[in-house]
């Protein structure tokens, strides 16, 4: 008996200790992207520097100096954290970094080459797990190989009946399998007051460009509409009023209890954090709100005041699905993380960070 309980505290032990390891590995090597404009006061010209932090706001490192005239967008790791890909947009033709480009540096910013060519704007970079990146064109999907070669279009979306001749694509994830992306094409009709909202989403083979459509609606009397994708890659979140749940089986559409924009699946896909605007008048100010997705469990997770701060995006979730990074403003553009696990913020760094964000190892 004594035995089996000094073997069953070693267990224990063990056990403690290496979860320790384990949650230390988690804290030592997470890391957040996130940029700063950075304005030049000799002339005013501005352009945009690209950092590195820890979710504890410690060891800071700048990863893309600044280029003025040339600002930084969309920059998210690559699957094993140790490469950055990000798009670098400049409008004078006489910048080095003229048009829409996108870059790759490795974890400490050093040995940035340029992956895309061509006078096409290649925006929204998502990394794959088979070390292809995957990006906008225009209306269509390109992918480009992490060392630059094999850039190509991969698929371009048919043009709905009725809808106008700009149906930009947002990227979500790719399949477990690294061999396809599930993408949206959206827009409106093209007139100056649009009344009428497309959305069409595709699972597209990025080694042979075949598509298929999970989903297509048209929303009526609504204005552009947000689109998060689950985990199971079976199920989505619109934004809207009301928030409406996206069935692929089925096609159908399900309310949720709560309007808002910006929404963002968990991991473990059982929560949708969003952001909702709390007035229909100037001063406008928003907070952050989560739901489960049958409905349950909505919260308002923050206390934002008019003129003071608001939120204005959802940047991503922690990798166990308990925190979220967002994006507010108050006296400055900062960071903050909300756990959901006792209702506490604290702002990380100034800045702003885009979707796909935060390295988990």
């Amino acid at each position: 008996m004594k035995t089996n309980k000094l073997a069953g505290s070693i267990c224990a032990l063990l056990l403690t200790a290496l979860s320790a390891s384990a949650a230390f590995a988690q804290s030592s090597t997470a890391s957040i992207l996130f940029t700063r404009t950075i304005n030049r006061a000799i002339d005013g010209a501005h352009g945009t520097q690209l950092y590195r932090v820890k979710p504890s706001g410690q060891d800071l490192a700048v990863l893309v100096p600044v280029t003025y005239g040339a600002d930084i967008y969309g920059a998210s790791w690559s699957p094993a954290g140790s490469s950055v890909v990000y798009e670098v947009e400049a409008g004078a033709q006489t910048s080095p970094y003229y048009g829409s480009q996108l870059y790759v540096a490795n974890r400490q910013g050093s040995s940035p080459r340029k992956l895309t060519t061509g006078d096409r704007p290649h925006t929204k970079p998502l990394w794959g797990p088979n070390g292809i990146i995957a990006f906008v064109s225009g209306n269509c999907l390109g992918t480009v190989h992490g060392d630059g070669t094999q850039e190509h279009i991969v698929f371009c979306p048919p043009r709905e009946s009725g809808q106008g001749r700009s149906y930009p694509l947002n990227l979500f994830r790719w399949t477990p399998s690294g061999n396809g992306v599930l993408i949206e094409a959206s827009g409106d009709e093209g007139g100056l007051e649009p009344i009428t909202w497309f959305s069409t989403v595709y699972r597209v083979n990025v080694s042979t460009g075949y598509a298929v459509k999970l989903a297509a609606h048209v929303f009526d009397n609504s204005y552009e509409r947000d689109l998060t994708i689950a985990p199971d890659n079976q199920h989505g979140v619109y934004s809207g009023n009301p928030l409406q749940v996206l069935d692929f089986a089925t096609n159908t559409l399900t309310p949720l209890p709560s309007s808002g924009f910006d929404p963002l699946y968990s991991p473990d896909g059982r929560k949708v954090a969003f952001l909702k605007t709390e007035t229909n008048h100037s001063p406008y100010y928003t907070n952050v709100y989560v739901v489960h997705p049958d409905g349950s469990h909505l919260r308002v997770l923050t206390n934002a005041s008019p003129d003071v701060l608001t939120y204005t995006a959802i940047a991503d979730w922690s990798w166990d699905s308990t925190r979220l990074l967002v994006d507010q403003v108050g006296d400055d553009r900062w960071l903050q993380i909300i756990d959901l696990r006792n209702n506490t913020r604290r702002n990380v760094t100034n800045g702003t960070a885009d979707k796909h964000a935060w390295f988990h190892p």
